[in-house]
């Protein structure tokens, strides 16, 4: 499910900057702002990718270490490097519970830094300036259709 509000959000913020950053723009200025758009879009994707890599590298393995029953625990790095030996737990037992544990954890931990950015992303859309398109329509360049 929160794949699904993720990919929605996603979808409608991507379409309407867009339409926000080329509205006010003439018709020659057009690949520039989005070119530029793209620019800082992969620059938050880093950045986020960034945040996300460091928060699983560094919570998972100790979260798997404290979950794991006692006889597994000197295997925890293994456990964690190797989605194979992870899959081979029957579900149910306590390896794999304890695996499932620590995935949720951490994913948990990551949706709560993501929620965290909201407010930034409310912000920006806030100063955005009501631009009225059909007017706009009207003034700008319009090409032909043969």
């Amino acid at each position: 499910m929160t794949q699904i509000l993720v990919g929605l959000g996603t979808c409608i913020f991507t379409v309407c900057g867009q339409l926000a950053i080329m509205a006010p723009v003439t018709h020659q200025e057009i690949a520039v702002v989005v070119a530029i758009w793209g620019l800082f879009g992969s620059i938050g994707a880093a950045v986020g990718s960034a945040i996300a890599g460091g928060m699983w590298n560094n919570i998972l393995p100790s979260e798997l270490y404290k979950r794991l029953p006692d006889e597994s625990r000197n295997i925890s790095a293994t456990i964690f490097s190797d989605m194979v030996m992870q899959m081979s737990y029957a579900d149910g037992t306590p390896e794999r519970e304890a695996i499932v544990g620590a995935y949720a954890d951490v994913q948990r931990k990551m949706v709560i830094a993501g929620v965290c950015f909201v407010p930034l992303c409310v912000a920006c859309v806030w100063v955005w300036r009501d631009i009225n398109v059909r007017k706009l329509e009207t003034e700008q360049t319009r090409g032909n259709v043969w």
